[in-house]
């Protein structure tokens, strides 16, 4: 039961992510976004095994309090930043959108 939840979770962060970093990059800028998007993921691969291991082989039990409320705040977090995003990106002045699409 472990295993399926855990693809279905990664599964789903996979889909959503990417749909975020297309969704949310304006069409001349796609690249760099997924560039940033990317580096994210590079940064999360290169600083996660040294943070883990500092908290939950460290701390024990404590440390993966703490990573277990890093995961959720961050989670419920994205939700809410992908909501702001999408509402300042669609309150831009038209003046931004000619100066952008030039």
């Amino acid at each position: 039961m472990a295993v399926v939840i855990h693809t279905v979770g990664e599964l789903w962060h996979s889909a959503g992510g990417f749909e975020v970093s297309f969704a949310l990059a304006p069409d001349r800028a796609t690249g760099q976004y997924l560039g940033v998007f990317g580096l994210g993921a590079g940064l999360a691969e290169t600083l996660g095994p040294s943070l883990l291991i500092s908290l939950c082989i460290t701390w024990g039990r404590p440390g993966w309090y703490v990573v277990g409320t890093l995961f959720t705040v961050t989670g419920l977090a994205a939700p809410v930043a992908v909501r702001w995003s999408q509402r300042h990106q669609n309150a831009r002045p038209p003046y931004l959108e000619a100066a952008a699409a030039a």
